[in-house]
Order: C-alpha cells, then structure tokens, then sequence
C-alpha cells in the first residue's frame, strides 16, 4: 500500500530504515512491505472523538443547529420516515415505509408496529454505520405514542438520544476542567 504511494524503492527503504531505527522495530518476515502506521481517513472522526467543532447556529434559528448528527422523524398520512442528518451534509442513514423490503412484511404502513419496525431497521443501519449518539428534538414526554415508540426502540437497540458536549481544552482561567475524551481513566475500587 505504502508502496504504491511512494514510486521509488530507494526512498522506501529510508523511510522504513527511518522508521526503525526511531521505533526500535525490526521488518522481518511476511508483513516486512507494510509500515504498521495508520491514517484515519473518517471525516466523521473529529466528530466521534469531540473535538470537531459544533455549529452552535443563531437564536432566531427556526430549528437550532447545535449538533453533528440529528434524528428527523416525519410522518405523512400513510408512511413514516425516520433519517439520521448531518449538520453540513444531510441525510447520513434513513429508513421509511416506503421501501419495499419494508413494506412487504407490514400490513398497514402507518400503524404502531410500523413505527417500531422503523425504529430497529434505523437503529440497525445507525450501528452499522457507525453512529452511536445522535442528537433528538423529541421529548419522550410531549410525543406521541409513535414517535415516542420508534424514540424507546432506538435506545433499546443502542442508540444514545442525546450527543456528547464538543470537548473544549482547559484555559488556565476557568475554574473547571472537563475531561480529555482522548486519556482513559481507571476508577479505583475499593472492597
């Protein structure tokens, strides 16, 4: 891989000599062509970490903008759609009565286990993609009995309804700090 990107084998060896000898590292055997050196490509990886910035958008904002990821939630007269949007891209994941390997195993589309079913398949696709935390305007107590269905199935099948604050880094003038998303503390227990 590295070798496709860099043409001349010359310059392949140094970087690999280079590498070695500040990481004390032998290349010896099958895996000696590859460097053990990762790149994170993910542009939703800054996001998942929290230190991507979160639009904070304006007051007068009609529907407030203070999230990398939100759940949406429309019903028409006989379907429901469900989607994950991003704050810069739109629509990340969605699921809807409208498709048709959906469809075909509900007998009404707009009815209660409709609604249940759009929860699990959205859920089921937020995982596969990656995202565990969105951000929702729902409230499980104001909604109705659909929404707030679709609202408890996403949080049983391990989606978190609310995101994480955007991690911001200690100034030596504010009396408290938060803590790093990045170190990994160890409780101690104590018997």
């Amino acid at each position: 891989m590295l070798e496709a990107r860099i043409r001349n084998i010359s310059l392949l060896s140094s970087v690999k000599r280079a590498y070695c000898s500040v990481n004390k590292i032998s290349f010896e055997g099958p895996n000696s062509s590859f460097l053990p050196i990762i790149y994170n490509k993910n542009p939703r990886n800054l996001e998942r970490l929290r230190i991507a910035p979160k639009p904070s958008g304006y007051v007068l904002d009609k529907k407030p903008v203070n999230f990398w990821h939100r759940l949406v939630i429309e019903k028409s007269n006989k379907h429901w759609n469900a989607y994950i949007e991003h704050f810069e891209s739109g629509k990340v994941v969605s699921a809807s009565t409208e498709e048709w390997a959906i469809k075909q195993f509900l007998r009404s589309t707009s009815d209660i286990k409709a609604a249940a079913t759009i929860g699990k398949v959205l859920a089921q696709r937020c995982l596969e993609c990656g995202l565990l935390e969105v951000h929702s305007d729902y409230s499980l107590d104001q909604a109705s009995p659909k929404i707030r269905l679709i609202l408890k199935t996403l949080e049983e099948e391990g989606i978190a309804l609310k995101e994480p604050e955007q991690f911001l880094p200690h100034r030596h003038w504010s009396r408290e700090a938060k803590e790093d998303p990045a170190k990994v503390y160890e409780e101690v227990q104590s018997n």
